[in-house]
């Protein structure tokens, strides 16, 4: 996705920085969360049908457990991520602003 400077404010386009985020956040940390989802809950269907006991469903809640870890990492990267982005819009909205001085 290509940022543009249709309706821009001191040349910095808000919303398009606001789309990339949002496109970033899908594209990067949703899609990643829903596979890992995906492939654990396959994972958890074939421990299911092979293994049984107390030992599977520690294993099971394991994954649980350990997919909670990755999907707050995830979430908190992104965070940091896009507090990032937004900081270095603001500096170019300031930069922006002080090209040109008035008479």
């Amino acid at each position: 996705m290509a940022l543009d400077i249709s309706g821009a404010t001191f040349g910095v386009d808000a919303n398009g920085i606001q789309s990339f985020i949002n496109e970033l956040n899908t594209q990067c940390i949703a899609d990643t969360i829903s596979m890992m989802n995906s492939g654990l809950s396959e994972l958890k269907s074939a421990v299911d049908s092979a293994w049984v006991g107390t030992s599977a469903e520690t294993y099971k809640n394991n994954l649980e457990a350990d997919k909670k870890t990755i999907t707050d990492a995830l979430n908190e990267s992104f965070e940091i991520l896009k507090g990032e982005l937004n900081d270095i819009a603001s500096k170019i909205g300031e930069v922006d602003e002080g090209l040109i001085q008035g008479r």
